[in-house]
């Protein structure tokens, strides 16, 4: 057969055995990032040639892998050197034998001590995992702060392949991607598992923020702070910058040669998240937030919507267990519904169904279906749905005299069954159409109501259900 290996411990052209792999050529002279993508490229036709069809997509690998398509594209573009353990998963897939995985093994980590050693313009070593003018420094730490990952992401799909253009840009500034979506959507679960999938894209770090904008138990983190937690990662001496321009100031040179992904979680709004954006092109910026951040110059913006049914019950079953509502897919389907497919609200729901094990699913879904006591039922430990909308109403109330108007409001509109237009809503709150407009927008702004065409207007359910409690509490006062 062409290419097989020859006695005496070489191939038939005379190359040793470790430098030649079969039917793809020599790896013993490789030593970049592009040579390994052309190894790889060359398993990729070699597997289609013996398997007698196409050859595999990215997408296909990708549903293989559970990596990002557009990270697979890297690897075998030569862009991104893939870690130890996803290289090796990577060959198999494309039918390398035992003796090929050893070789391509000691060449891919050949690769990466040649860029190691490799002087970045400036003089200092290449970071690994990145080519050319990219290198943190051999002493600087590399920051891997996001916190941990979701196995999957049930329903996500369309919204982690719109965060997969997310690289550094070769032109430019960073690339920042806001988004934002009711409390409960999913928001932070979303942004944390997408920064995962592209965390090779960046290997001078990640950095992670919680910028708590929207916890009920704490003041937002003013940018200060954030800033020379920023600096400390990033292996900045003490003392750090006294001003919060200075502290930006050094933060932005320190990325100025360097690809780190930066993630701000639950941001207020966008003069708070303004401080902490990197100005290199090597970096890139995710952030979250429940009302749309239209006044971050240059950002791309992603609306989070509640997930499909079908991706409703499958979320539940990963706290629940899928075996365990398979015996109950009608009640499963209800608690699905009931939660109105809001992520957070199916989490609390399985934990709560987790924690009862012998509890039929029926029980929680007839629990969920009074919906005077939905949202006290939503609540488990540390989780809690009525706890993750009350943060707009908050933000309502530091609003200013509309603000507050609208919080007034909220019990009203919400009585009022149906969709909302501004002539049905002024009528229901007796006040004058213009100002019930802006009362409408104010809590479109904070996620509240949904706006899907010019003057119409809709609750989430459990928005509904919250602002109608809300109202029997005498949480909408002002002086609340």
């Amino acid at each position: 057969m062409p290419g097989a290996t020859g006695a005496a411990g070489h191939s038939p052209e005379g190359e040793p055995r470790e430098a030649a792999a079969e039917d793809v050529g020599p790896v013993g002279s490789v030593d970049t990032a592009d040579a390994l993508a052309a190894l790889l490229r060359q398993l990729r036709r070699r597997a289609a040639r013996r398997d007698g069809g196409a050859q595999l997509t990215y997408r296909q690998l990708a549903a293989r892998t559970g990596w990002a398509h557009g990270v697979i594209g890297d690897y075998f573009a030569g862009k991104t050197l893939p870690p130890t353990d996803r290289f090796d998963t990577l060959v198999q897939l494309l039918g390398a034998t035992g003796h090929e995985l050893r070789m391509l093994a000691t060449a891919r980590d050949r690769v990466e001590e040649a860029r190691r050693s490799r002087p970045a313009p400036g003089g200092r070593p290449g970071a690994p995992g990145a080519d050319g003018p990219v290198g943190s420094g051999s002493l600087a730490p590399v920051p891997r702060q996001l916190p941990a990952d979701l196995s999957e992401l049930p329903g996500r799909t369309a919204e982690l392949q719109a965060l997969d253009v997310i690289r550094p840009e070769p032109r430019g500034g960073p690339l920042v991607v806001a988004l934002d979506g009711p409390g409960g959507v999913g928001k932070s679960a979303l942004a944390v598992h997408a920064a995962h999938r592209l965390a090779e894209r960046f290997p001078d770090g990640q950095l992670y923020a919680d910028l708590r904008g929207s916890r009920r138990d704490e003041h937002p983190l003013p940018a200060a702070v954030v800033l020379r937690r920023f600096l400390c990662a990033l292996g900045v001496p003490r003392p750090h910058p006294v001003s919060e321009a200075d502290a930006a100031a050094a933060y932005r040179t320190l990325l100025t040669e360097r690809q780190v992904l930066v993630v701000l979680d639950n941001a207020l709004d966008a003069a708070q998240v303004r401080p902490l954006l990197p100005a290199g092109r090597g970096c890139a910026v995710l952030v979250t937030s429940r009302s749309v951040l239209a006044a971050l110059n240059g950002a791309a913006h992603l609306h989070l919507a509640p997930l499909p049914p079908p991706a409703s019950v499958q979320v539940l079953g990963l706290w629940a267990g899928a075996g365990r509502l398979s015996a109950e897919r009608g009640a499963a389907a209800a608690i699905a519904h009931h939660c109105g497919h809001l992520p957070l609200a199916l989490r609390i729901a399985g934990a709560r169904l987790a924690a009862r094990p012998r509890w039929p699913v029926g029980e929680l879904a007839g629990r969920l279906a009074d919906p005077a006591r939905r949202l006290a039922e939503l609540s488990f430990a540390d989780l809690d749905m009525h706890a993750a909308l009350e943060a707009g109403h908050r933000e309502l109330l530091a609003r200013g005299p509309t603000g507050r108007a609208a919080a007034l409001a909220l019990p009203l509109l919400a009585a009022a069954q149906g969709e909302l237009t501004v002539e049905r809503a002024a009528a229901t709150t007796e006040g004058a159409p213009s100002v019930t407009e802006a009362i409408l927008e104010h809590l479109v702004d904070v996620q509240f109501l949904e706006s899907r065409a010019p003057g119409r207007y809709r609750f989430h359910p459990l928005t509904r259900l919250y602002a109608l409690r809300a109202a029997l509490n005498g949480a909408t006062r002002p002086s609340s």
